[in-house]
């Protein structure tokens, strides 16, 4: 599945996501790019060029720069694919992007490798954008563009280093704590209170903006700083969540004999018997007993509801990848991963029958169970 996110293709083997969120993101830059080129035309820093031919320049910095955070995720995705890491997708989204890695590096040496290549490429592609602009000269849009793409770089990677999770900051600290104190528990609360302080100064920052100065402008320091924090709160109690699961498998937690669907229903007979009938947003899909896909509504949603009685579940389902299903015996550990990453269900087959799905709350419930006295 793709968690509701558009796959746009695959780069040494790994999925490459795109968010819907990440459409209103690129947008913002593009409009950004464009403001600074009409800012440096006013004041005379670059010749003045067409408006088309503006909008084309802002546009190509926005491809390049969203071009430049996906070589940042593919850097830690191939040091973890090197180092026997699974990685399920890169997916793009509106705060940038994320590697999707399916596992915890196993050791303090393995986490510091793929978190720094992150940073270390961004820092690199900083470089190169500035030499291309020295190289381009003063005076033209592309200069300009250049230099710009090669700070903005260099910010990426000084910010991605701030020492709090879920930044690559706080993954360094947590392997640099665990490295020294072989505790990856104690390691965790670090970097994830870390993560909780910077945060704060950043909304901090943002809100003293917004009140000296008057200006609305940082406001975005407010929302990114909340959303770290909330991240860095996700990732502490993830924490908790995983020692819970300790030597958990999947038949303890999944829930047995789910409801799944024909593959040749239609799209309106599945919405009639199944999502209206069920407070389930998505179902496992089958055909010849076997499971094959799943069909959620966002999959109906993108469908013309005039269509319903023609096309058929196995046209508009999500087809089933391997990385999609687990074992009976996959560790519970692993499924909450892909869990994270998926946002929906995880199907338990055996020998390409349906056994089970496990949900996030499969996992609260079994969680809450093992609490009680």
């Amino acid at each position: 599945m793709n968690g509701g996110g558009i796959r746009v293709g695959r780069i040494f083997g790994i999925p490459i996501v795109v968010d819907t969120s990440w459409l209103v993101i690129f947008f913002l830059i593009v409009f950004s790019f464009w403001v600074d080129l009409v800012n440096a035309r006013a004041l005379g820093l670059v010749a003045p060029i067409g408006d088309v031919a503006q909008w084309s320049v802002a546009l190509l910095g926005a491809v390049l720069f969203f071009g430049s955070v996906l070589i940042h995720e593919l850097s830690h995705s191939v040091v973890a694919v090197r180092r026997g890491t699974r990685v399920r997708r890169i997916r793009l989204f509106i705060f940038g992007g994320v590697s999707e890695i399916e596992t915890e590096a196993a050791n303090p040496q393995d986490e510091f490798a793929i978190t720094i290549a992150g940073p270390a490429s961004s820092v690199v592609l900083g470089g190169v954008f500035l030499g291309v602009a020295a190289l381009v000269g003063d005076g033209t849009v592309f200069d300009r563009l250049s230099s710009g793409l090669g700070v903005l770089n260099l910010l990426l990677g000084g910010f991605n280093l701030l020492p709090g999770l879920p930044l690559d900051g706080g993954r360094v600290l947590r392997s640099i704590v665990w490295r020294t104190t072989g505790d990856y528990r104690r390691a965790t609360q670090i970097a994830g209170n870390g993560g909780r302080i910077v945060a704060g100064l950043m909304i901090a920052v943002g809100v003293l903006s917004v009140f000296f100065r008057g200006t609305f402008r940082q406001v975005w320091w407010i929302v990114l700083g909340w959303f770290l924090f909330q991240a860095a709160g996700a990732a502490l109690a993830q924490l908790t969540v995983k020692e819970g699961l300790s030597g958990v498998v999947a038949a303890q937690v999944m829930t047995r004999t789910p409801i799944a669907v024909d593959g040749d229903l239609t799209l309106q007979r599945v919405f009639d018997d199944h999502f209206m009938a069920n407070n389930v947003s998505e179902f496992p899909v089958l055909q010849e007993g076997r499971v094959r896909g799943m069909i959620s509504l966002e999959q109906l949603g993108d469908v013309p509801r005039n269509k319903w009685n023609e096309v058929r579940v196995s046209d508009a389902m999500q087809v089933l990848q391997p990385e999609d299903a687990v074992g009976a015996g996959t560790p519970a550990e692993e499924i909450l991963t892909k869990l994270s990453g998926t946002g929906q269900r995880v199907v338990v087959v055996e020998d390409g029958r349906l056994v089970g799905v496990v949900t996030a709350s499969d996992i609260t419930r079994w969680i809450e169970r093992q609490s009680s006295p």
